[in-house]
């Protein structure tokens, strides 16, 4: 690891000036995870990107939802919301899910988060699949029940360039990075 890369507590040095980018920009940084299985590990990710993003000093809201579209909805979850983050695992009929999606949040005039979408996928990327139109982060499938084996919250730490990898999609897509 190079020096000046990570500040003295492990926080990607790029990380923590993105962070003062969004802050100066908004008051409060919005995010959604949605999942688009129940059986993923939706809250332990949330709880991750809250925690890095106080780390940051960075306001935020980090919400939950999924996999149903409509009651998400109904409950206000896509209310002032910056970035979305959708979370799949590597199946073949998750990208499938993700563009159900997508479709469905631009025939409801949620074009903005369409096009802020981030996806958080578990598991390995597919080989021989086209990528899709957004940004990807591919998260290690079984990052949550190594959590809890460990005892530890987050094991990973912040050393671990993979565990600020989606923070820090998010965080391009908040200062305008990500989108293309």
């Amino acid at each position: 690891m190079k020096a000046g890369r990570n500040t003295s507590d492990g926080v990607p040095a790029a990380r923590q000036q993105q962070a003062k980018e969004v802050a100066a920009l908004r008051a409060e940084l919005g995010v959604l995870l949605f999942t688009l299985d129940p059986a993923l590990p939706l809250a332990e990710l949330a709880e991750q990107l809250a925690e890095q993003f106080a780390e940051l000093q960075l306001p935020s809201r980090v919400a939950i939802a999924g996999p149903q579209r409509v009651a998400a909805v109904m409950d206000g979850k896509f209310t002032g919301i910056d970035v979305l983050v959708v979370l799949g695992d590597a199946g073949v009929e998750t990208e499938d899910r993700l563009m159900d999606l997508v479709e469905w949040l631009l025939a409801n005039g949620r074009r903005a988060l369409a096009e802020n979408l981030v996806f958080a996928q578990l598991g390995h990327q597919p080989k021989n699949r086209p990528a899709p139109a957004f940004a990807r982060v591919v998260l290690e499938r079984n990052f949550a029940a190594e959590a809890r084996k460990s005892g530890l919250r987050f094991p990973w730490a912040a050393s671990s360039r993979a565990s600020w990898e989606l923070a820090g999609a998010v965080l391009d897509y908040a200062t305008g990075l990500g989108a293309e």
